[in-house]
C-alpha cells in the first residue's frame, strides 16, 4: 500500500479538467488555443457529471488523507480498501460504482494509470453486489396526464411565477425532460411551428456525450398546452434570448440567469405536495420524464414512438419505467387470486 509520497506534487483538483494547467513551454501564440483546448477538455463531460464527480473524489481524497495513502496516484489496494470501508458504511453499489468512475476520471485527467481497472479492484466490488446485493434505486414516482393537469390549473397565470412554473411543468412533462435539459434551454434552442407545435433541439443530453444534438418534438395538445404555456410564460417575461426559464423576484422582476436544476425539482415537489398531497421524498422533476414514459404506454404508445420524445436509445431503458408501474396490470396471478 502506497503512503503519501512527500516528494509528489501538490494535488490538484483532478476533477476540473486542469491537465492542461501543468503544460511548460507553450508559445505566447498558443496560448488562447490552450485555453480553447482546457474548455473543450472540460466539456466532454455535462455539468451535472462533472459535480458528481468532483464530489466522489473528494469523498476518496478526504478518506485517503485519514489513512496518510495517497489519493493520485493510488493503487489498486487502497481503492479496493476504500470500497470496503465504504460498504461498511452502507453505501449503495451503484454509489461506490459512480466513486470509481471518479477516481478513474481523475487519473485520466493526469495521465495516470487508473487503478480501478484492476482485478482486485473489479473483484472487491463485485463481492460486495455479492454480500450485500443491490437493492432497486429509491427512484421518484411518476406524475401522472391527469395529476400535472392539477399542478398547471394550481399555477396562477396573473403572475410571473405561476407562468413560469405552468410552462416548465406542461413542457417537462410534454417532452419528458429532465431537469438539467430545462435548466439549460435557450431561446435559440426552440423552433415554433406554424401547426402550433414545436421542436425543442437539445445540444447535449446524457444520452448524447458527443454532443451531436437531438430534435426534440413538443405536442401542443388542446389538454395540457405546452407550446401555448411556453409562449405565455416568454412574452410575460420579454425574454428576447438567453436562458429560457429563470428565477423570478418576489417583486416579479425576471432575473436575467438561468433557473437552476435543483430549483425545478423543489418547484414539482411543493406544487405536488401542496395540490396532490404527495410526499415530496417520492417526486421529483423526473417524475415529470417518468410520467410521460407511463402515461404514454398506458395509452398504448408504440415505444419507438415513446422514444422519439425521450430521446433514449436502448429500449430496455424505457421498458424498465413501463414495468414498474404496470407489474400489478398483467399480473400473472389476477385471473385466480
Amino acid at each position: 500500500m502506497r503512503p503519501i509520497d512527500d516528494n509528489l506534487p501538490a494535488e490538484r483538483d483532478s476533477v476540473s479538467g486542469d491537465l492542461l494547467a501543468g503544460y511548460h513551454g507553450i508559445p505566447i501564440a498558443l496560448q488562447a488555443t490552450l485555453a480553447a483546448a482546457h474548455d473543450y477538455l472540460g466539456a466532454k463531460l455535462a455539468d451535472s457529471t462533472r459535480r458528481a464527480y468532483r464530489s466522489d473524489f473528494a469523498v476518496f481524497t478526504s478518506w485517503c488523507a485519514v489513512y496518510a495513502l495517497a489519493s493520485t496516484p493510488a493503487g489498486p489496494d487502497t481503492v479496493a480498501l476504500f470500497l470496503a470501508d465504504q460498504a461498511q458504511a452502507g453505501f449503495a453499489v451503484v454509489t461506490l460504482s459512480r466513486r470509481l468512475a471518479a477516481i478513474r476520471y481523475a487519473h485520466r485527467l493526469q495521465a495516470l494509470p487508473s487503478p480501478t481497472e484492476h482485478a482486485m479492484v473489479r473483484d472487491t466490488l463485485a463481492g460486495i453486489a455479492r454480500r450485500h446485493g443491490s437493492l432497486p434505486r429509491n427512484q421518484k414516482q411518476p406524475l401522472t396526464d391527469h395529476e400535472v393537469a392539477l399542478l398547471l390549473r394550481d399555477c396562477p397565470v396573473e403572475t410571473p411565477i405561476g407562468l413560469r412554473d405552468r410552462a416548465l411543468i406542461a413542457l417537462g412533462f410534454a417532452g419528458a425532460f429532465r431537469a438539467g435539459e430545462l435548466a439549460a434551454l435557450t431561446l435559440d434552442r426552440l423552433r415554433f411551428l406554424p401547426d402550433g407545435h414545436m421542436v425543442v433541439l437539445l445540444a447535449r443530453s446524457k444520452n448524447d456525450p458527443s454532443g451531436r444534438g437531438f430534435e426534440k418534438p413538443i405536442f401542443n395538445g388542446g389538454r395540457l398546452a405546452p407550446v401555448d404555456a411556453l409562449r405565455a410564460w416568454l412574452t410575460t417575461a420579454a425574454i428576447e434570448d438567453g436562458a429560457v426559464f429563470r428565477p423570478v423576484h418576489r417583486s416579479g422582476r425576471v432575473q436575467p440567469m438561468e433557473l437552476s436544476a435543483q430549483a425545478i425539482c423543489r418547484m414539482v415537489q411543493q406544487r405536488a405536495t401542496a395540490v396532490l398531497g404527495r410526499p415530496q421524498a417520492e417526486i421529483g422533476a423526473h417524475s415529470l420524464r417518468s410520467g410521460f414514459i407511463t402515461t404514454a404506454g398506458d395509452y398504448g404508445e408504440e415505444l419507438a414512438r415513446i422514444m422519439e420524445v425521450t430521446g433514449q436509445s436502448d429500449p430496455r431503458t424505457v421498458l424498465r419505467y413501463l414495468r414498474r408501474v404496470n407489474r400489478f396490470k398483467e399480473h400473472a396471478g389476477r385471473g385466480f387470486l
